[in-house]
Parts: C-alpha cells; structure tokens; sequence
C-alpha cells in the first residue's frame, strides 16, 4: 500500500476513508496534488473500492491564503474530474470552517454530511482570482442568483443555509458524525458502480444536453446494466 504524508487512507472492505491531513489547507501545494494523484490511481485500480469517505475537511479562520499556481490548477481540476467519474459513490464529512479547496473538494463529492457547526465560505474572488471550477460547480446546486451572491461577497454561511440551498445533504451535532455517516452509508448500499456512474454522468449533462442527445447514451447505458442483471440471475 503507498504511504502518504498528506492524507491517511484506511480501507474497510469496499469503502475507502480518507483523512485529509494538509498543514496548510488554504494552499494546494506540490505534495499534497502529487499525493491525490496517486489516491485516485489506487482507488481506480482498486476493483473492490465503491465508495469512497473524505474526513477532516475542516480548517482555520485564520489563515491567509496564497493563490495557487496556474499549472497547479489545472492538475487539481483534473484531480476532481477523476474523482467524478469515479466507479462508485463518494461523501464528504464535514466538521467546522469549510472552505477554499477544501470546499471545492467537498462540492465535487456525490454527498456532504456536515456537523451543526460548520461554516462554508468562497473568499477566492474577493482576494482577485477564481475558486477553481467551483464557480461551474456551486451554481448547479443553487442556481446562478444565488452562486453570484456567495462568490461576489465571499460572505460565509450557516449550515442552515447550506442545506436550503442544497449544498448540503444531511447535519448532525459533532458527537453524531461517525455515526450519520455510518446511516449515509447503509443508505447508499447496494452501489453498482457502472450505474452510479452513468447515471452520475446523465445528471449532469441534464443541465446541458438535448433530450435527444441525453436519450442515446441512456439507452446505451440501460441495455448494459440490464443485461449484467439477465447475466447475474
């Protein structure tokens, strides 16, 4: 198994914990892209992995942020894509102040548990420069109105808000946390990875393709899962 410095990966049967350990959260440095890099190649090999936990999203108020490097973003952008496509379902716990890439992490999951008293916040565009694709991401959740005014005064926000606004699934008190996960887990099983996946990818091209061109892939899709069922009965 690689060993990381950043993160610490514990797999439990088919599910994957993942315990982000950035001493830097407000940064994207050099070791923790190239350590998320080689997560996603061992999770993507990992025929067995189908659903994947990221813990610890949570950091300092604090903390003043130095923007990332171009060529870094672009290699932290292609870290989620991957963790989109990925063959199974994904959750992100969370449990305090939420935010930067942290959040886009955490935006870029199928699912957010968050404790009663965390924060979120996208401070990027105020301090001059983008918050990665979760300018694409944040407005599908709450619609481009709302995206513009969180992104536009990088005001923080509640829980509560969160969840109204649909960026957050499920809230527990602290104590809670392991255990709501635990039910959010239950709650997604069975997972068969190739239709979580497409039908992942269906939704999100809901917001762009044509009926007629959705219509094709669908049935492509659904004669392959059908006929695994035929196969398996």
């Amino acid at each position: 198994m690689t060993q990381y410095t950043t993160l610490k990966l514990t797999k439990l049967e088919t599910i994957a914990h993942i315990n982000l350990q950035w001493s830097d959260p407000s940064q994207l440095n050099a070791v923790c892209l190239s350590e998320l890099i080689v997560l996603m190649n061992d999770l993507e090999d990992d025929e067995t992995c189908q659903l994947i936990i990221f813990w610890g999203l949570n950091t300092q108020q604090s903390q003043i942020a130095i923007p990332p490097a171009f060529d870094d973003c672009s290699k932290w952008e292609k870290v989620l894509r991957r963790l989109e496509g990925f063959a199974g379902a994904s959750i992100a716990a969370i449990d305090g102040y939420c935010t930067r890439f942290y959040f886009q992490l955490a935006l870029a999951c199928d699912y957010r548990v968050s404790t009663a008293r965390s924060l979120f916040q996208m401070p990027e565009v105020k301090e001059g420069y983008l918050p990665g694709m979760g300018v694409f991401r944040l407005a599908k959740y709450t619609g481009i109105g709302v995206a513009r005014r969180l992104l536009f005064t990088g005001a923080q926000f509640s829980v509560e808000e969160a969840i109204a606004l649909g960026i957050v699934d499920l809230a527990c008190e602290t104590t809670a946390l392991e255990q709501t996960i635990e039910e959010v887990q239950q709650a997604l099983m069975p997972i068969h990875p190739q239709v979580l996946q497409n039908t992942r990818r269906l939704l999100n091209e809901s917001f762009a393709t044509s009926y007629e061109d959705a219509i094709g892939h669908y049935l492509a899709v659904q004669d392959l899962c059908l006929s695994q069922l035929s196969d398996r009965t």
